[in-house]
């Protein structure tokens, strides 16, 4: 090759080494906010999975909302209660999640965990448009995240949905610095499992691991008849010979259990009581009316004196008010049910 053929390859090799640089640093760029993203995103689902696998988003159904009719729940308290019947399916639901996540924290997987999380988010999105779920805005944006987060992989996915062979991962480097390579070989799924242990861990302790506390003797759902002179609710225009139904809840622990409270014009009023010996505390928040705010402040405190006085049934003192508490079978049909493997005539009431 002569002298001039070696200098006009090198003036058209120029070029292309120019592109090829650029086509480089664009798709550094590129994987770089697709990384910010999958990390953004699993961050995001961090909670949500956590709180579920704990049974703390939705808790656990009890007996105070025995007492709550179908008729005035709202669309997210009749969802809240649908999931926190099934622990089960709560759990599994959070699974899925914490799934995600995991496989979205490690790059060879994430197209995996975008999948997953794109599904995920879906199915909350549409529970979340259907039961006026305040966070709708919030799930559509982590499921449309995770589509975005699966466009490189696409044409993979399709493959598979064909029968095809899928090909090797498309998962590209944000930069290709050997140190830079080397150093986040094993500090990236360091960093990955201490996100997933760490949130956990410190999720369970916070929240005891979700366990659901002992139940108090007085826990159950009940029918009231009231004698004496009635003594005053605090915080409303009721008394305690207004008083018709009565649930104290089994679950709980810290802040107490949930109670309810059933009046004879129907009004209805929810809270948290404690039991200390033979005395019980109440805090109940505001006679239920309207749209009111999932967070409350107490409208009033009740307390009461209660003892035993027979199967299944317990007198409560307050002042001179005296509440005789009888256990209510058909309230308490649906915690009492349990589940049954064998067919049998269905019980669809």
């Amino acid at each position: 090759m002569s002298t001039n053929d070696t200098a006009l390859h090198a003036q058209s090799a120029e070029p292309d080494a120019q592109r090829a640089r650029s086509r480089s640093r664009w798709s550094g760029i590129l994987w770089t906010l697709h990384w910010l993203l999958r990390i953004g995103l699993a961050i995001a689902l961090v909670p949500y999975a956590w709180t579920k696998i704990f049974h703390v988003q939705m808790g656990y159904a009890d007996y105070a909302d025995a007492l709550v009719q179908y008729g005035e729940m709202s669309p997210m308290g009749l969802l809240w209660r649908f999931m926190a019947f099934s622990p089960t399916v709560q759990f599994l639901a959070g699974l899925a999640e914490l799934l995600a996540v995991i496989l979205l924290l490690f790059r060879r997987s994430a197209w995996l965990g975008a999948l997953i999380a794109a599904l995920d988010m879906s199915v909350v999105f549409l529970l979340n448009l259907t039961f006026d779920v305040p966070v709708k805005q919030l799930s559509g944006a982590m499921a449309l995240v995770g589509l975005i987060l699966l466009i490189p992989n696409v044409p993979r996915v399709a493959r598979f949905a064909l029968g095809r062979s899928v090909g090797p991962v498309v998962s590209g480097l944000i930069w290709q610095n050997r140190i830079f390579i080397r150093i986040t070989r094993w500090v990236s799924p360091i960093l990955a499992v201490v996100i997933i242990v760490g949130s956990g861990l410190a999720t369970g302790i916070r929240v005891n691991w979700g366990r659901p506390g002992t139940p108090e003797e007085i826990s159950g759902v009940y029918t009231v008849t009231t004698s004496g002179k009635p003594a005053p609710i605090e915080g409303t225009d009721h008394t305690t010979a207004d008083i018709t139904q009565i649930a104290f809840g089994q679950i709980g622990s810290g802040n107490g259990k949930r109670m309810s409270v059933r009046y004879s014009d129907e009004d209805f009023q929810d809270g948290v009581y404690s039991v200390d010996g033979q005395s019980i505390t109440g805090k109940l928040y505001p006679v239920r009316k309207g749209a009111q705010a999932l967070i409350r402040d107490p409208s009033g405190t009740v307390e009461f004196r209660y003892s035993k006085v027979g199967e299944g049934e317990f007198s409560l003192r307050a002042a001179d008010s005296e509440l005789t508490l009888r256990n209510d079978d058909e309230r308490r049909f649906l915690f009492d049910r349990g589940f049954r493997w064998g067919p049998e005539t269905p019980v669809n009431r």
